[in-house]
């Protein structure tokens, strides 16, 4: 891993100021779009990350040495130089993680402008409609009171019964009635006229047409921006994940062996501490989660913004925002990007899955040959020992007969010898 990020840090090295200088230009068109893009979180999380990343590896490294590692021996302390490849590469995917994170900041940029531009669309047709509402029921009652001086003698008597005072003074000498009502209707429609000249970005067309044309292209140098980053890293991130599945599963499997007391080597011997077993884990499947979920997300945030715009495009219904919504969204169908390592798989979260299930399945396969190695093992020590055990029985077997034939072998030398001291006529 240390040796593919060094080479591609200075390959990619020129790259990376162009880089910046791209999202600089982007910044400036954003700004000039009244979207203004805040930095200070991006700062803050670098410094989280390097501080979880320092953390990790000196807890990993330090609780390994003091509790697996024989300090008493000089070459003991070369464990301590194992973290630095580590702690190296993570530092170099902090620089993709924060560059991945500042994309995605500025697709959710420009996707929330243009959900604020339907949200205040809607927000001011509804105080329109409530506004022309309260007009008309206020011009109602107005008209219920002019109605006395309307043609109809018997209503106008009604009326004045209803009224009393002040009322019927200022009803009496209101003069004319009907120059009265027309006044009144006209004072009624310079005020609607006046309720209706309040309206949203989206009602102007011919502005609102340059405004999304800017932003289909910055959401484009955005993608192209994506496609890139993508490209600088796509063999430390191959490199990387590759690196998080033989660990993950080799941890796991060697953790199982040390469960059985079985031999670990050295490599692995933090499989013998379930804790620092499990810190070791959490801390390397977090890297490799974490990029492959900030992938996804950037990605995701990229498609949205073609839905936020056919929202704009359903808010202002209108036919001339349709043709121009329709026009920008099949330009908008081209700007997406997805992220990938080297094109062997894409990261998002279909490729967490298959890689867990993966982690799944060797792991099973790996304990099932442990398995049968650990029962071959015993019916081979069992044979050996019933072998060694009818070899000394055999053993025993021979000594006891040799013993018993010269036994009987002296018996009868003896008698021999007997018989021939005895008297004979010979």
């Amino acid at each position: 891993m240390l040796v593919i990020d060094q080479l591609s840090a200075i390959s990619n090295q020129g790259k990376i100021g162009h880089f910046f200088d791209r999202i600089k230009s982007v910044d400036e068109k954003l700004n000039s779009e009244n979207i203004h893009i805040n930095n200070i979180t991006i700062k803050s999380r670098i410094s989280i990350m390097v501080m979880i990343a320092v953390g990790a590896e000196l807890t990993i490294m330090l609780s390994t040495f003091f509790c697996l590692v024989d300090s008493t021996k000089w070459y003991s302390f070369l464990w301590i130089m194992s973290c630095i490849p580590t702690l190296f590469s993570v530092f170099d995917k902090i620089w993709f993680a924060t560059l991945l994170y500042c994309l995605k900041q500025r697709f959710k940029a420009i996707n929330n402008c243009l959900d604020d531009l339907v949200e205040n669309h809607y927000k001011i047709q509804q105080l329109n409609a409530s506004k022309i509402k309260t007009d008309l029921v206020g011009s109602q009652s107005q008209g219920s009171i002019l109605d006395i001086h309307s043609g109809n003698p018997f209503r106008s008597v009604e009326k004045k019964k209803l009224f009393s005072g002040k009322n019927r003074v200022a009803i009496s000498n209101s003069g004319n009635s009907f120059r009265y009502n027309n006044n009144n209707k006209a004072n009624k429609m310079v005020k609607i006229d006046n309720i209706l000249n309040i309206t949203s970005e989206l009602s102007n067309t011919s502005k609102m047409d340059d405004k999304l044309s800017n932003f289909c292209q910055l959401h484009d140098e955005i993608c192209e921006l994506g496609k890139w980053l993508n490209e600088l890293w796509s063999y430390p991130v191959l490199v990387l994940m590759a690196y998080g599945f033989l660990i993950f599963t080799a941890q796991l499997y060697f953790l199982y062996c040390g469960t059985q007391g079985q031999h670990i080597p050295s490599l692995f011997r933090s499989a013998k501490n379930a804790w620092i077993t499990t810190i070791y884990l959490f801390y390397t499947s977090g890297k490799c989660i974490y990029l492959i979920y900030l992938s996804w997300k950037t990605s995701l945030e990229s498609k949205r913004t073609g839905i936020c715009l056919h929202k704009c495009g359903v808010a202002a219904d209108n036919n001339a925002f349709y043709e121009i919504v329709n026009h920008l969204s099949l330009k908008l169908l081209n700007h997406s990007v997805d992220f990938s390592a080297c094109g062997f798989f894409t990261l998002d979260m279909e490729t967490l899955y298959g890689v867990s299930g993966g982690i799944t399945s060797y792991l099973i396969i790996l304990i099932q040959f442990n398995l049968a190695a650990q029962q071959a093992k015993e019916a081979g020590t069992s044979a050996n020992y019933n072998n060694e055990t009818s070899t000394v029985m055999f053993e025993e077997i021979r000594n006891i007969s040799q013993q018993g034939l010269s036994k009987i072998g002296m018996l009868v030398a003896s008698k021999n010898l007997a018989y021939m001291t005895t008297d004979s006529p010979f």
